[in-house]
């Protein structure tokens, strides 16, 4: 429930930019709901996406190669922080970004982000100790990505209404796309050129990408000043609940990306060759989810519809199990990609939906990605000491399959707390 009424609580008020600070358009000058201009932020978007949320999605691959070769002196536990580190920063910084993508930084939290993303893979390629790795590709990158992140999806919510879901969806296939090339440049060069060579074509490929956002502009001027914190969101119950039910199921979801190909490896006697295209599968599957299911979740509603996928995630997390063969690992792959994909491409469009104040849509968005970035923060580490030197894959099992359960029926009751139990009726 947002709305402009003041809270008593304390505020963290960022300084008063002028409003010609960013190149803003006047808002009658932007085409509305699918102009050609529209589409263009969905296709700078898509890029965003492609190089922040993708390349998240890649880190399996490193993980595997980190564990064993790259950093194979080091414990899984200790590797575990250079996810947990690059991924909480991705969302702790949004509630920095948030306040100032509202102030009118909107290009300049681009640029600066976008050269963080191409320093720090080009930094990665020169590393060989643990420390180097955690500073270029957890800190640098990771910072990098919070800093382009939410304004891409931000901005794009500016431009569609009755079709937001498809274009937010639409956008996001990018971290889709990003989770199938980069695993594939990397596993595919690794053995040829070496790890050096193999992350500098990644950050080239970043760097080409990069030129799509130059388009993207925000269509609201910026406000004079904005807390860091929307205080009334905390007495919002339907969007508080749904920020819980957002964080138990990214760190479920993560978990499992993150050590499915080293549990095929260890549990499912499957070829190399299978191994090193799982996490392409995964995101192949993903790139179904998000456009086909992305589209019908305007019509069903994106909380409902992340409610539904959190509940197949969670069935096909239980189900791993059961599963010690190489097709039934690749099943798993696909329909985990596409519940996975779905989950993840919609949080945008459901805090669009819960937030009545659309000048407070990027302080929340900003406040929800760092509720997710504390869950990421600690979801890695704990994976990493319940699998342990023992390989306890059964309890890294029943972690994430719990994590997505508790997600399920957190978004479920969020919808009920906020139109009750009207099942039909899309929210």
């Amino acid at each position: 429930m947002a709305s402009d009424e003041k809270s008593d609580a304390p505020t963290w008020n960022v300084v008063s930019i002028p409003s010609a600070h960013d190149d803003v358009p006047d808002p009658g000058a932007v085409p509305h709901e699918g102009g050609w201009f529209a589409w263009l932020q969905v296709v700078g978007a898509f890029c965003v996406y492609l190089n922040t949320w993708g390349m998240l999605n890649s880190f399996g691959v490193f993980q595997t190669y980190y564990e064993l070769e790259g950093l194979r002196s080091q414990s899984a536990f200790t590797i575990s922080w250079i996810g947990s580190t690059q991924s909480a920063l991705f969302f702790v910084t949004s509630l920095i970004v948030g306040p100032l993508f509202d102030l009118g930084y909107f290009r300049s939290l681009l640029w600066v982000g976008t050269a963080l993303l191409v320093v720090s893979m080009f930094l990665l390629s020169v590393t060989s100790q643990f420390y180097q790795v955690l500073l270029t590709q957890s800190v640098l990158f990771g910072l990098g990505a919070g800093c382009v992140f939410l304004p891409a999806p931000a901005v794009v919510a500016q431009y569609f209404d009755a079709r937001l879901g498809l274009a937010i969806s639409i956008a996001s296939v990018g971290s889709a796309i990003g989770g199938i090339i980069y695993p594939a440049i990397f596993t595919y060069t690794l053995a040829g050129i070496g790890f050096g060579w193999a992350t500098r074509v990644i950050a080239f490929v970043v760097l080409g990408t990069s030129l799509f956002i130059i388009p993207m502009k925000s269509k609201t001027k910026p406000t004079a000043s904005r807390s860091v914190i929307d205080w009334t969101a905390f007495t919002d119950l339907p969007y508080m609940l749904l920020n819980l039910g957002l964080v138990f199921g990214f760190m479920g979801l993560y978990v499992v990306t993150t050590y499915f190909q080293l549990y095929a490896l260890a549990r499912a006697n499957v070829t190399t060759n299978v191994s090193d295209n799982l996490l392409i599968i995964i995101n192949a599957g993903s790139l179904a989810g998000r456009v086909v299911l992305g589209y019908f979740a305007d019509m069903t509603g994106s909380i409902n519809m992340q409610t539904a996928m959190a509940l197949v995630a969670t069935i096909l997390a239980f189900s791993l199990l059961a599963v010690h063969t190489s097709a039934g690992i690749i099943v798993v792959a696909v329909f985990f990609g596409i519940s996975s994909g779905t989950f993840l491409g919609l949080p945008v469009a459901s805090i669009v939906r819960l937030s009545d104040d659309p000048s407070k849509i990027g302080t929340r968005i900003g406040m929800t990605l760092l509720f997710v970035g504390i869950g990421a923060l600690i979801s890695y580490p704990i994976a990493g000491a319940i699998l342990g030197d023992s390989d306890n894959w059964l309890g890294l099992i029943l972690f994430s399959g719990v994590l997505l359960a508790a997600s399920t029926i957190i978004l479920a009751i969020s919808r009920i707390a906020k139109i009750g139990r009207q099942w039909t009726k899309p929210l």
